[in-house]
């Protein structure tokens, strides 16, 4: 029964991933006008807790669920997990491939601007840095990535790796985690025009001149990545209407909540346990707590 539970719960979880993402996807661009690109990128914290939140049913279920599987539904459990965990395995190889791949170019001073490590992050830039980049443009780009290093955007592009580990067999995972890096990458563009206002074109073409050169990375977070249309025309556009930080816990709260408890609410239940029938009685006697009223005993007058 555990692996029948554990291939349901592993679907369940999918379903409600996916669910959240679609929901964040469509969140992401009222709430970033409305209370800026910060808040829009901790959206995507609904995903992951929506897929948590799932869980839970099939959790408490497999203490009541007792009821035996046929063969070959256990057989089609067991392959499905099978192939989901050589799929996590795969993906999670290739990724640290590509990311061994990114760390030797950058040691060789061939990769960057970028920041780099999960846990000590630090900061990479290309040999003809200086030569690249005039002193406004190096300064708005180091700008950029320290706005990355306080966040510690790079924990945050681990978690994002591991999602789409876990549900690499789901395109709306992927899906996600792609527009997830967008976001994260446009909500540092709106700290660095925050700090320079009048910077917002000298930027744009920064942006532009460091997209040609800089490299994927899996975990880093590089200035030049990700789509470039997307992040200038957000540069170009008005300021959020509010971008008062209550405000946004206030929604990011809000929303968490609702989404969490909706997918606990509606993720479906467990088989419920089975009812115990003693042979030869009419009566039935279940199993869940409730003890029957007690027969009553009598002789017959004839």
């Amino acid at each position: 029964m555990l692996i029948e539970l554990l291939a349901i719960t592993l679907l369940r979880a999918q379903l409600a991933a996916a669910v959240g993402v679609l929901v964040v996807l469509a969140l992401r661009v009222p709430v970033r006008r409305l209370v800026g690109s910060e808040a829009a990128y901790k959206l995507w914290r609904l995903a992951p807790a929506a897929a948590l939140a799932s869980v839970f049913p099939s959790l408490s279920d497999a203490l009541g669920a007792g009821a035996a599987q046929q063969p070959p539904e256990r057989l089609l459990a067991v392959g499905f997990l099978v192939v989901w965990l050589a799929g996590v395995v795969g993906l999670a190889g290739f990724i640290a491939l590509a990311e061994r791949a990114f760390r030797k170019r950058a040691r060789a001073g061939l990769e960057g601007p970028a920041v780099m490590g999960v846990f000590c992050p630090r900061l990479v830039i290309p040999r003809d840095f200086a030569q690249r980049f005039d002193a406004a443009e190096r300064e708005l780009v180091l700008a950029h990535e320290r706005a990355h290093m306080r966040r510690g955007d790079p924990r945050g592009n681990l978690i994002i790796i591991a999602c789409q580990a876990l549900g690499w067999l789901n395109p709306i995972v992927h899906l996600g985690a792609a527009v997830a890096r967008l976001d994260q990458e446009i909500a540092c563009d709106g700290n660095v025009v925050a700090l320079h206002p009048k910077a917002r074109k000298r930027y744009a073409e920064t942006l532009m001149k460091a997209h040609a050169f800089t490299a994927a990375s899996p975990l880093a977070c590089a200035f030049g990545r990700h789509p470039l249309l997307s992040r200038v025309r957000v540069i170009a556009g008005p300021a959020p209407v509010s971008s008062e930080g209550l405000t946004a816990a206030v929604t990011l709260g809000a929303l968490t909540v609702m989404i969490v408890m909706g997918v606990w609410t509606l993720a479906p239940r467990g088989p419920a346990p089975p009812s115990t029938r003693i042979p030869g009685a009419s009566a039935r006697l279940f199993v869940d707590g409730v003890t029957p009223p007690p027969l009553k005993r009598g002789v017959e007058a004839r």
